[in-house]
C-alpha cells in the first residue's frame, strides 16, 4: 500500500535506512568518480545505471504538444483542448524527446483507465543528449520557457485547472517551472514521478522550496525504492540521493546542518509497492496513476 505523508512524519528506522543508504552510495559515487574521472561516467546513458524508456502507446499524429526547444515556446494541435476547463501537462525525462507525445498519450490512457477523463498535453524539451549533465543543465531554461507559456493569456491559469506531471528529469524541470513562476501565477497540482533531483532540494532551505511554496497549490512526489535509475544511477551521476527513490531528506548529511522540513504543500508518496521500474510510473496497470489521481482530487 502507498504511504502518503509529509516527510517529517516518517519512522525513525526508515530515516536511518535512508541516511545510511545516502552515505554508502555517496561513498560509492565518490570512488567511481575518483577512479574514472567525471568524464569517465558520462560517455553512455547506461554507464551509471540510467536506461531509456520505451513501450509507450503510440500517440495520434496530431497530438497536442508544447515545444520548449526554442526560445519562444509554441503549442501545436492545441485548438481542440484550448477550451477545456482542466489540462494535464506531461514533461518527459532524459532521452525522451522523440517519444514525448507517446509518453503523454500513455498517461492519458492510464488516467482514463481510472475514470479521470482529462486531456494531456506533451511538453517537449532538449533532453536527447548522451551527456546527462548537459541534459540536467537544460532543465532550468526549459522550465523558464514552460513557466512563460503557462503564464500566457492563452493558458489562463486563473480560469482553468492546470496540473503538471514530470517524469525523471522532467520532474526537475517542473520544479524549475515553479521557481520561474515566482508566485505571479500558480498551477493547481504537480506530480513528480521518479524525479531526478537531490533529496534535500525540496526542503525549506533547498533550491526549490520557494517555487513549491509559491508556484503550486500542491506538490506530490511519487517515489519508489525499486527505481534503480534514480536509486543508483542518479547517485552516481550527481553524488547525491534523488527524491525519486526515498523521498525528501531534510536531516542533512555527514557535514551539513539540518536543512529544515518540507513546505506545507509538499507531500511524499511512497509507491514502492506499485512501481517496479523507472519507466512504469505513468503507464496503465503497472504504474501509480491511481495514486496520482487521488492527489488531483
Amino acid at each position: 500500500m502507498s504511504e502518503q505523508s509529509g516527510h517529517g512524519d516518517g519512522e525513525d528506522d526508515a530515516e536511518s535506512t535512508a541516511l545510511s543508504r545516502r552515505r554508502v552510495l555517496g561513498s560509492a559515487a565518490g570512488a567511481a568518480v575518483g577512479g574514472a574521472g567525471l568524464g569517465g561516467i558520462t560517455g553512455s546513458a547506461s554507464a551509471a545505471g540510467f536506461t531509456g524508456c520505451d513501450d509507450w502507446l503510440a500517440a495520434p499524429a496530431e497530438y497536442p504538444e508544447i515545444d520548449l526547444t526554442g526560445g519562444n515556446p509554441m503549442a501545436s494541435n492545441f485548438d481542440d483542448v484550448e477550451d477545456e476547463s482542466e489540462l494535464v501537462v506531461y514533461v518527459h525525462g532524459w532521452l525522451g524527446l522523440e517519444t514525448s507525445t507517446d509518453q503523454a498519450y500513455t498517461l492519458e490512457q492510464a488516467l482514463e483507465e481510472t475514470e479521470y477523463d482529462v486531456p494531456v498535453v506533451a511538453a517537449s524539451w532538449e533532453a536527447d543528449t548522451r551527456n546527462y549533465w548537459r541534459a540536467e543543465s537544460r532543465t532550468e531554461t526549459a522550465g523558464q520557457r514552460l513557466a512563460s507559456w503557462l503564464a500566457s493569456d492563452r493558458v489562463a491559469l486563473e480560469e482553468r485547472t492546470v496540473r503538471l506531471v514530470g517524469h525523471s528529469l522532467g520532474g526537475r524541470l517542473c520544479l524549475e517551472t515553479l521557481t520561474a513562476l515566482g508566485g505571479e501565477a500558480t498551477v493547481d497540482t504537480v506530480a513528480l514521478v521518479g524525479t531526478a533531483a537531490d533529496d534535500d532540494s525540496v526542503c525549506t532551505d533547498g533550491q526549490y522550496a520557494y517555487g513549491i511554496d509559491n508556484g503550486a497549490e500542491a506538490v506530490y512526489n511519487y517515489h519508489s525504492e525499486n527505481d534503480d535509475n534514480v536509486c543508483y544511477g542518479y547517485d552516481l551521476q550527481s553524488l547525491a540521493s534523488g527524491i525519486g527513490c526515498g523521498g525528501a531528506d531534510c536531516d542533512g548529511g555527514w557535514v551539513t546542518d539540518d536543512s529544515g522540513s518540507v513546505p506545507e504543500n509538499y507531500t511524499d508518496v511512497d509507491v514502492t509497492d506499485e512501481v517496479d521500474d523507472h519507466c512504469d510510473y505513468a503507464k496503465p496497470e503497472v504504474g501509480c496513476v491511481p495514486q496520482i489521481v487521488a492527489g488531483f482530487e
